[in-house]
């Protein structure tokens, strides 16, 4: 009997940063044995402009066939603008549409590819609600379309453009409760068949803080962030946080690693260390030895960061304003939420004078992972959540 066919649409794939996109390959990696699949993405590796950096056509990820088609302009050099007509209150449908356009990524063919050949697969699954190909997308496919919206509270979510993504699935794969919640109170959309289905944390064996110490020089106790660094992230507030932590209290030596691309800059002051991107082993290895791990984002769905720190038996501050994170640290009973400057700084403190206080959140984290966030229950709701789609088409 031939394995049943899905196609995996999302913005970008292969060699990429972004939660989104990691998200994306490490499910088809898990999906692959049960399915004969296909990836649909763009030729773009850089989600700020959409820049066609790589050759359109056919490729080949991880031994899945990725057909690349091409991004036909990049992201409109005016696209505030574009996004404040959305954004207004008196606006039309056509201001949403030329938002969606505008942010990309523009890449029509991906969408003659949907109308043409969509029907040939017996499932197709969206990654991301917000840009132009699940958007415009999914409603070429709605019978056979599965979607994992990572969505989360955002000027965005509120255009009326966006509703059929969200009424139009087959069904929808949540990451947390917590997304899930936020959707059903915007969108009334409980009718739609769901789970909550995240994704599964892969702990390598062979995590050593000393050697992350030891390569890149650093001493002494550290908070640690993996990711973009940039505004949306909450990087300056962290930034500021810290700042006026270490000036307040010199007498806590502790640094603050960064391992990830930057998007804006990144203050010189004592303490900060930049590492850029490193490599897998390098970031289990970095999460192994951080005192804590520091996520001061509010616009997240799931954190894998997050969850990976948990997984190597760390905690994790988080911004108390973050939803999911903050959701998700309460039930986990593995992280401390702050509000404002004086109370990272609270927390920083007792962690740093009790560190038995972090080594037991951390547990916390690692069973929370262990009976939460395991591959085998991530393929087992994704291959339910499919065979209710073949079973309301062959209907």
């Amino acid at each position: 009997m031939n394995e049943p066919s899905l196609l995996v649409v999302v913005q970008r794939y292969g060699d990429v940063p972004g939660g989104a996109e990691g998200h994306a390959r490490s499910v088809v990696q898990r999906l692959g044995p049960h399915f004969a699949i296909e990836v649909a993405t763009t030729n773009s590796t850089d989600y700020l402009t959409w820049k066609a950096d790589l050759t359109a056509g056919l490729d080949r990820v991880d031994g899945v066939t990725v057909r690349r088609f091409p991004v036909e302009r990049p992201r409109a050099w005016n696209f505030k603008l574009y996004e404040r007509r959305a954004f207004r209150s008196a606006h039309t449908l056509d201001d949403e549409r030329a938002f969606i356009d505008a942010q990309g990524p523009y890449a029509p063919e991906l969408l003659d590819f949907l109308f043409k050949r969509g029907r040939d697969y017996d499932h197709v699954l969206f990654f991301t609600y917000i840009y132009y190909p699940t958007v415009l997308g999914l409603p070429l496919v709605p019978e056979r379309a599965v979607l994992v919206p990572t969505a989360h509270e955002e000027s965005a979510i509120g255009l009326a453009a966006y509703k059929p993504v969200f009424h139009g699935p087959r069904a929808i794969a949540y990451n947390t409760d917590e997304e899930r919640q936020m959707v059903w109170r915007r969108f009334r959309n409980e009718r739609v068949s769901n789970e909550i289905v995240g994704v599964g944390i892969d702990v390598p064996s062979g995590r050593d803080a000393s050697r992350f110490r030891e390569r890149y020089g650093i001493t002494g106790p550290y908070l640690l962030y993996v990711g973009r660094i940039g505004v949306g992230k909450g990087s300056r507030e962290l930034f500021a946080s810290y700042e006026r932590w270490r000036a307040s209290d010199p007498a806590h030596d502790v640094s603050l690693v960064l391992i990830g691309d930057a998007e804006m800059a990144v203050p010189k002051a004592s303490g900060i260390v930049h590492l850029g991107r490193l490599s897998e082993q390098d970031k289990w290895d970095a999460l192994a030895g951080c005192a804590a791990f520091v996520m001061p984002s509010l616009l997240e769905s799931l954190s894998l960061v997050t969850l990976e720190a948990w997984a190597a038996g760390r905690p994790v501050i988080v911004d108390a304003r973050s939803p999911v994170l903050a959701g998700m640290t309460r039930r986990a009973g593995a992280g401390l939420a702050y509000r404002g400057p004086a109370e990272f700084a609270e927390i920083c403190e007792l962690l740093m004078d009790e560190p038995a206080v972090g080594d037991r959140l951390g547990r916390s984290g690692a069973e929370f992972v262990a009976r939460t966030y395991t591959w085998p229950r991530v393929v087992d709701a994704y291959l339910d959540l499919f065979a209710e789609v073949r079973t309301r088409l062959a209907a």
